[in-house]
C-alpha cells in the first residue's frame, strides 16, 4: 500500500460507528469447524467466501461469487462420498445498501436421484439392465451416464427486495433454473476418468437474469480445497513451523470441499442497477456472505427454518469472536453486529501471540485497543481518503461483517497473494480472490503489521509496522493445488485414488496432467 492515512478521516471512523449503533437487539436462532454446534454437521459447514471481479478473458464485466462447504472432505472417502444437503438450503447474499440485511440472495436447493438401490458401489454402478454401459472401465463416461448412481440436481432462485424465507416457505423471486447437474465427486482415474473435462467443466450451466435479459454462469460440486494454512500451528497455541511466507505445513492439502460458485453480471448486484467505473462511486461497493438453513420446528408443530452457518471475511468466528458465541454468531445476522463489537475493538489473538512470541525470545509489541483498523477492515469497509485511490466503505452507522467488494477496481495485472497490504488493490480485504493469502493477511492486520497506525489514524508512521508484526505468517503461501484460470477458478478435485492425502505431490501433478 502507498502512503496509507494521508488524511486524519480514517479509521478512527469505526469508534464513532460503533458509539452510534443500535444496542440489545436479540441474536437470530472461515471457517472449518469453527464453531461447537457447526463441527457436529459438516455438511451445513460453511468453509470459505470468495467474492471478485472475474478474471477469465471476456468476462470482465462479471463478479464471480463463491461459498464452499464440507471440510476436509478425504478424497477415497467412498463410497458413497461426500454431496450437499437436500434438506439445507445455501444461500449467498448481497448488501447493496449498507443496513447489514441482504437486498439480493441466491438460493441454491438440492435433490438427489438414487437409480440403482441394489448396488454396493454407491456414486458409481454398471446399470446395464438401466442403459449404463457395461463393463468395469470406465463406469462413469460423463455427467448424464447412467452408471451415475447418485445423481445430485439443484435449483437457484434470486430473491429481491427483501429478506429470504426459509427452506419450506420459498422465497419470491426469479427462477435462474432448475435440474442443474451435479458432477460425481473425483472418485478416481478409472471411475471418473478426465475429471476436469469430462465432469468438472461440464457441469457449468449459463443462466439468464430475468429482469435484465443478462446472463452468467453457475457451478455447484466438488473442487480442490483453496485455503491453504497450517492449521495445527495456529491451533497449537501459535506453535508456529516458520514465521515467515514458507516453511509451515499445509494441513488442507490433498482434502477436497464442496463449491458453489455463480458468475453475476455487475450491473444486477450493484444497489442502482450501474456499472460503476469510479472507485468512490457509493454505489461501487457490495457486502457478501452465505448462510446454511435447516428445517426447525416449533412447539405446535409448525415447520420454519434455523440458520446454523453463516460466513463473510476469513477467520473472524475462529479466531475473534469467542466461544460462547460462536454458535450465535453462526445463527446471526450482519444487522445485530454491534454485539460482537467488543471483541474487535480488543481482540485475544495479539495477546496470546505476544505472550508465545516473548516465550520464544522474540519481542513483539502488539497495538492496545481499540483497535479502529479491525473495524474498517473486517465491520465498515475502509473509507474513502484512508488508502490513496481506494474505498469500500459500506455501513450505514453500524458494523456489519461480511466481505466488502468495490466493482470499479478491475482485476489486477499482477495479483499479489497480500492483497491491499501487497499493493494491491483488486485482493483482500477488497472481496477476496482464491489466491489471496487471508491468513497471513489477518494474521498481518491483527498484530498491527500494516501500513494503517491503529491508534492514530492519519499519522505518517506506524510504530506497529515493524517485525515480525509485518512479517508473521504460518508459512504456507500457496494452495497444493494450482487454481483455474476460468470459472469456477478452484482447483480440480484430489482423486480418491490420487496418492493420499500423505503424497500432496502426487495428488498436484495428477491435476497437472488432467
Amino acid at each position: 500500500m502507498r502512503k496509507i492515512l494521508t488524511a486524519g478521516v480514517a479509521l478512527a471512523l469505526g469508534v464513532g460507528l460503533l458509539a452510534n449503533a443500535p444496542g440489545n437487539r436479540p441474536v437470530q436462532a472461515s471457517s472449518h469447524r469453527e464453531a461447537p454446534l457447526i463441527k457436529l454437521d459438516p455438511t451445513a459447514d460453511n468453509t470459505d467466501v470468495y467474492a471478485f471481479r472475474s478474471t477469465e478473458t471476456g468476462r470482465s464485466g462479471y463478479v464471480t461469487l463463491i461459498a464452499n462447504f464440507i471440510p476436509f472432505e478425504e478424497p477415497a472417502g467412498g463410497p458413497h462420498f461426500y454431496r450437499f444437503d437436500d434438506n439445507a438450503v445455501y444461500k449467498i447474499k448481497i448488501d447493496n445498501t449498507g443496513t447489514g440485511n441482504e437486498a439480493i440472495t441466491f438460493e441454491f436447493r438440492f435433490q438427489t436421484t438414487i437409480v440403482n438401490p441394489n448396488t454396493i458401489l454407491g456414486q458409481a454402478a454398471p446399470n446395464q439392465a438401466l442403459g449404463g454401459s457395461a463393463g468395469v472401465a470406465p463406469l462413469i463416461k460423463s455427467i448424464t451416464d447412467l452408471n451415475y448412481n447418485e445423481p445430485q440436481t439443484y435449483s437457484v432462485k434470486m430473491v429481491t427486495g427483501g429478506v429470504s424465507k426459509g427452506i419450506d416457505d420459498p422465497s419470491i423471486g426469479f427462477d435462474l433454473g432448475d435440474n442443474f447437474l451435479v458432477p460425481p465427486d473425483n472418485i478416481g482415474s478409472r471411475t471418473t476418468p478426465n475429471y476436469e473435462a469430462t465432469f468438472g467443466q461440464a457441469a457449468v450451466s449459463q443462466i439468464t437474469f430475468p429482469q435484465s435479459g443478462l446472463t452468467g454462469r453457475v457451478f455447484a460440486g466438488q473442487r480442490a480445497e483453496g485455503f491453504y494454512i497450517d492449521v495445527e500451528s495456529i491451533f497449537d497455541t501459535v506453535n508456529f513451523h516458520s514465521l515467515t511466507d514458507t516453511g509451515g505445513i499445509d494441513t488442507t492439502a490433498g482434502f477436497n470441499v464442496h463449491s458453489i460458485a455463480i458468475e453475476v453480471p455487475i450491473q444486477v448486484l450493484t444497489r442502482n442497477g450501474s456499472v460503476p467505473t469510479s472507485v468512490n462511486d457509493p454505489n461501487a461497493v457490495i457486502g457478501v456472505w452465505s448462510t446454511v438453513e435447516r428445517r426447525a420446528f416449533t412447539r405446535r408443530g409448525r415447520v420454519t427454518s434455523a440458520q446454523v452457518s453463516r460466513l463473510g471475511s476469513p477467520l473472524v468466528n475462529e479466531l475473534v469472536i469467542p466461544d460462547g458465541l460462536k454458535d450465535s454468531f453462526n445463527a446471526s445476522s450482519p444487522t445485530v453486529d454491534i454485539l460482537a463489537a467488543p471483541f474487535v475493538l480488543d481482540p485475544q489473538l495479539p495477546k496470546i501471540m505476544a505472550v508465545e512470541f516473548g516465550a520464544a525470545g522474540i519481542p513483539v509489541n502488539v497495538p492496545p485497543p481499540p483497535r479502529n483498523d479491525l473495524v474498517a477492515i473486517f465491520a465498515t469497509g475502509i473509507p474513502a481518503g484512508v488508502v490513496p485511490g481506494f474505498q469500500n466503505f459500506l455501513s450505514d452507522g453500524a458494523p456489519h461483517e461480511y466481505l466488502r467488494l468495490n466493482v470499479a477496481i478491475p482485476p489486477s495485472a499482477s495479483p499479489n497473494r497480500l492483497g491491499l497490504i501487497g499493493g494491491d488493490p483488486a485482493g483482500f480485504p477488497n472481496g477476496r480472490r482464491p489466491l489471496d493469502d487471508a491468513v497471513d493477511i489477518a494474521l498481518r492486520a491483527m498484530m498491527g503489521g500494516t501500513p494503517i497506525n491503529p491508534n492514530t489514524p492519519g499519522a505518517a508512521t506506524n510504530p506497529f509496522n515493524v517485525a515480525p508484526n509485518n512479517t508473521v505468517g504460518d508459512g504456507v503461501d500457496h494452495p497444493s493445488v494450482p487454481f483455474l484460470d476460468h470459472f469456477p477458478y478452484l482447483g480440480v478435485p484430489s482423486a480418491g485414488n490420487a496418492g493420499g492425502l500423505g503424497n500432496a505431490a502426487s495428488a498436484h501433478d495428477h491435476h497437472v496432467k488432467e
